[in-house]
């Protein structure tokens, strides 16, 4: 069988999403990064409603308990829903600006692996609102937000937001401040959730709900698109969707805040990527059931409260100050050996504005396996030059997520570098020499004179095509020739030529491919009705339209 080479293939599909709008992560934004690949009249990722969280009333004693929460407009443009809760340390101080706790995407989605965001001035547009109840709409009042006291997705997801009011503002209001616990949940333990979920949502229902759930497992390491997760909590939560970001998880009882929602496996979504995060164990990657969702821990932000607010310089804080080196890297998917050889690392890493990293030791591993933040295994240090130095060395050929962990240090002796390793940088890259478990399929709209038709992707084992076709009787798929990328524009086949057959070669992120496909058009499953959309899967039996 002659198939086409994968050196046709001009645009990886992880390259082409970067900088959309999060599908996976739970914000409410009115754009996703899977409407690059679905456009109208494709099949799109289902948004389960199934046993959907009751709406907390206001005079409840639950509405009492978490008046301190509510809704977060962030983002780009100020247009992301999020869920956030007014937060402090113990007794705080009545005059100082109350601060809000949320998500790191919920500032921004594009935030980077390593990034850390502090002391940033908020965009006018976002605004905080409150005891955001179903029941008590009359009495909403919104805030804004002047300042990002704290973001980041490395190795958590949270922010730490500060508000152009103060916590006696708010006390007119009757919301007292959330205390963060320093507790982490642990495996088996009963957990609730309050979160604003709007996706999914009718408009006139987009308010506080409360998730009774279970913490399925703890200290979690979790990865989704170029992020990498540590200490996350698996749960059963339900009813949770775009908008739920940021809410908080609590204790059975209410009262000890101990987790943030972060993300969900989105249902309709295959294998790894946005929108399916998998966890990193002693085995590889696992890919968790639809709609599980996990949370990340809040004590390292309880670590940095004081009465006064967020207080980074605080003796005992726990938050990443973003100090470490620079990595820059292409969070790569690849099969162990490419056309160039051996799959390497694609690393470059650079001192940060410290004049402390004059030196840079590294050491990789296994995704859930590799503990960055302890210094055996690290090489020797090596001098860092300002312009930086790559790490290139070969990746591993099992199949496997790999983490490159890089530490600067001020000098030759790794002995002296224990503040070097505590907060380490890194890349990672993900090697895959597994064919697609999908197979391809076609969308059908059938017109009064012709047919059209596209390929569907199926993220994430399917998210690039070849195509070819012709009429029935001489088109051949296993022969490679006339094969061409799909480049996102339907095919339209006339009936006057039918019958057709499309052929179709699938392509994963590391370019392993699926079998060529023969896909008949039309298909018996086909009725003649404009505009009319069928899914046919090998075999030529048609899907009921979605």
């Amino acid at each position: 069988m002659k198939t086409v080479s994968s050196s046709s293939r001009r645009w990886p599909a992880a390259v082409a999403l970067s900088g959309l709008i999060a599908a996976g992560l739970l914000t409410g934004g009115v754009i996703s990064q899977a409407s690059y690949f679905w456009g109208d009249g494709f099949a799109k990722p289902s948004i389960s409603t199934k046993s959907q969280a009751p709406l907390i009333d206001s005079a409840s004693a639950d509405g009492k308990r978490f008046r301190a929460s509510g809704r977060l407009i962030s983002g780009p443009g100020g247009g992301t829903n999020c869920t956030a809760t007014v937060v402090s340390a113990p007794h705080p101080l009545a005059s100082a600006r109350a601060l809000v706790l949320t998500n790191g995407h919920c500032v921004r989605d594009t935030l980077k692996t390593n990034e850390v965001a502090i002391g940033e001035p908020a965009p006018q547009n976002w605004s905080f609102t409150p005891a955001y109840f179903h029941d008590n709409t009359t009495e909403h009042q919104t805030f804004p937000v002047e300042r990002v006291a704290y973001a980041t997705m490395k190795d958590t997801d949270i922010a730490v937001l500060e508000l152009r009011a103060t916590y006696r503002d708010l006390a007119k209001l009757k919301v007292v401040p959330r205390i963060v616990s320093a507790d982490k949940p642990t495996a088996g333990q009963p957990l609730r959730a309050a979160h604003a979920p709007v996706i999914g949502v009718s408009p006139g229902e987009q308010f506080l709900r409360l998730s009774t759930c279970r913490a399925k497992a703890a200290a979690v390491a979790t990865h989704e698109y170029s992020w990498l997760w540590k200490g996350t909590t698996r749960t059963d939560c339900l009813g949770i969707s775009g908008g739920s970001s940021g809410g908080i998880v609590t204790t059975e009882d209410g009262d000890r805040l101990v987790a943030l929602i972060n993300t969900v496996a989105t249902p309709g979504y295959l294998g790894c990527g946005l929108g399916r995060p998998c966890e990193g164990t002693a085995t590889g990657l696992v890919v968790p059931r639809d709609d599980t969702v996990y949370a990340v821990p809040v004590d390292r932000v309880a670590s940095c409260l004081d009465p006064t607010g967020l207080r980074l310089d605080k003796q005992g804080c726990l938050l990443d100050l973003g100090q470490q080196v620079d990595v820059t890297f292409s969070g790569r998917e690849t099969q162990s050996q490419t056309p160039a050889g051996p799959a390497r690392w694609d690393a470059h890493v650079s001192p940060a504005t410290t004049l402390q990293q004059k030196y840079a030791a590294f050491k990789t591993g296994p995704f859930g396996v590799v503990d960055c933040t302890d210094p055996v295994g690290y090489s020797r240090p090596q001098p860092l030059p300002e312009t930086g130095l790559d790490f290139t060395d070969a990746l591993p050929t099992p199949d496997r997520l790999y983490v490159l962990c890089a530490a600067g240090g001020p000098n030759a002796e790794s002995e002296t570098w224990k503040d070097s390793f505590r907060y380490p940088a890194y890349a990672f890259a993900r090697v895959d020499n597994a064919s697609p478990t999908a197979k391809p399929k076609l969308d059908i709209a059938e017109y009064e004179d012709m047919y059209r038709v596209r390929p569907e992707f199926l993220l994430w084992e399917i998210t690039y095509y070849e195509v070819k076709y012709g009429p029935r009787a001489t088109t051949d798929c296993d022969n490679g020739d006339g094969y061409e990328p799909y480049r996102r524009v339907p095919i339209s086949l006339p009936k006057a030529g039918a019958p057709w057959t499309v052929c179709l070669i699938g392509y994963d992120n590391a370019s392993n491919t699926t079998s060529p496909t023969a896909l008949p058009v039309p298909s018996g499953g086909v009725r003649s009705a404009r505009g009319l959309l069928r899914l046919l899967t090998p075999g030529g039996t048609a899907a009921a339209s979605r």
